[in-house]
């Protein structure tokens, strides 16, 4: 999946993302599910989807246009703030994007919009996924594969991830962290 610079309205980017994110996560369950992981989210909520903006002017032209009145109260700032040395904005949606059928449903009403790091290039993916689980140490023995643990050691909400390729969608990361995206936000800055 390429990123789509025309998302810079409010309407065009909540369907952009009803369109996108379901096959997304959908992609990255199945290949999780794949031999080479073999790792099953069927019991784990999907916390939030990131999507990467392509350069600094997307980055405010797609945050100024969500909070704009023109969005109709689909999307509400969470927080946005300076991480890494550069701002990330994260959004909830009114009504969230509903995924999966049967005993793998996934709910994300959370959507994380970072703006690209200095020296990056332009990623052929503009979405990575970011799972709940409850014990990063037990998570990794029950499924011993190469985990980045560079986040391990986090104070707040340390994660594991992986990096995988996924047709259609090109390299993509997926991290497994202990605590909702949301939650952590509310413990930050104090607002429930």
């Amino acid at each position: 999946m390429t990123s789509n610079p025309e998302n810079t309205t409010a309407s065009d980017f909540l369907s952009y993302l009803h369109e996108r994110v379901p096959s997304f996560v959908t992609a990255i369950v199945a290949e999780l599910k794949k031999s080479e992981y073999d790792i099953d989210v069927t019991d784990l909520q999907a916390d939030h989807v990131c999507y990467r903006t392509e350069s600094m002017a997307q980055y405010t032209e797609l945050v100024e246009a969500l909070q704009s009145s023109e969005a109709g109260g689909s999307f509400t700032l969470l927080v946005e703030s300076e991480i890494g040395g550069r701002p990330i904005a994260t959004f909830k949606l009114l009504q969230p994007i509903e995924i999966g059928s049967g005993n793998c449903r996934h709910s994300i009403d959370v959507i994380e919009i970072p703006s690209p790091k200095e020296g990056n290039g332009t990623h052929k993916s503009p979405m990575n996924d970011e799972v709940h689980a409850a014990a990063l140490e037990g998570w990794m023995r029950q499924y011993p594969i190469s985990w980045n643990t560079k986040a391990c050691q986090k104070k707040c909400n340390p994660d594991v991830s992986l990096k995988m390729e996924l047709c259609d969608y090109g390299r993509v990361s997926v991290k497994f962290h202990l605590i909702p995206l949301e939650a952590v936000i509310e413990f930050e800055t104090g607002v429930v």
